[in-house]
């Protein structure tokens, strides 16, 4: 168990309905902020696994290159993925540092990528959660990647119903096509279906109470999905 897994660790089975979301948010920003200070170098990553066919993702929690260049960090989309997949009881995989350059992922070798491509059974799904700023628009953006299938457009569907009271845009502004996202590592490279959600900076901070109820939309949303691909399986 790695530094970043010991202070973030969860305790099992904790009813979903339990969790105060508002302040089990401000737990994980504060957890995550720490254990990434205590982190063994720069490019660690925390892997939490669930057994889940859903696998959330966040590279870009940190400030990170993508493209061949240095961007800024994508605010609490660590803390957010980390209190989405421990309350809808999915995996998760959450970049802590992403700091060395690259370019393509047949180059990029550190921790997170290694974490995705060592994924088995019975993960089915990444969903690669990022941050978007607000004149964009929407509430929640799904890009479905380059090659989407039959478990992206389920995937969609479910989504758009469960976030009914949210705007949700699909492939617009960001549709996850670009060769270097996460989505498309899934669908070219790891023969996994793969989904990105950009979630309005409105909806991103553990500090303000009313994103709570985005927040709660998301998790039920993200559970759905998770017991659609089971019952698919």
């Amino acid at each position: 168990m790695t530094v970043l897994d010991e202070a973030l660790a969860v305790p099992e089975g904790t009813p979903a309905a339990a969790v105060d979301l508002a302040s089990r948010w401000r737990e994980h920003d504060a957890q995550f902020k720490s254990a990434r200070s205590q982190a063994p170098r720069a490019d660690s990553a925390l892997h939490i696994d669930r057994g889940s066919h859903v696998v959330l993702t966040a590279p870009h929690g940190t400030r990170h290159y993508r493209a061949g260049a240095m961007k800024q960090a994508d605010l609490h989309t660590a803390s957010l993925t980390l209190l989405a997949g421990e309350v809808s009881q999915v995996s998760t995989v959450v970049s802590a540092g992403a700091r060395a350059e690259w370019e393509t992922w047949d180059e990029r070798d550190d921790e997170f990528s290694r974490h995705l491509r060592d994924l088995g059974d019975p993960a089915r799904m990444l969903i690669d959660i990022h941050g978007m700023g607000d004149h964009h628009g929407p509430d929640f953006c799904l890009g479905t990647g380059p090659r989407p299938g039959a478990l992206e457009e389920a995937a969609v569907e479910i989504l758009r119903a469960e976030l009914a009271p949210f705007a949700v845009a699909v492939d617009s502004p960001f549709d996850a096509s670009p060769h270097y996202t996460v989505t498309s590592l899934a669908q070219r490279h790891l023969d996994l279906a793969g989904l990105q959600i950009e979630v309005a900076a409105r909806w991103r901070s553990p500090h303000d109470d009313a994103a709570a109820p985005a927040v709660a939309a998301l998790t039920r949303a993200l559970a759905a999905v998770e017991d659609h691909l089971r019952a698919a399986a």
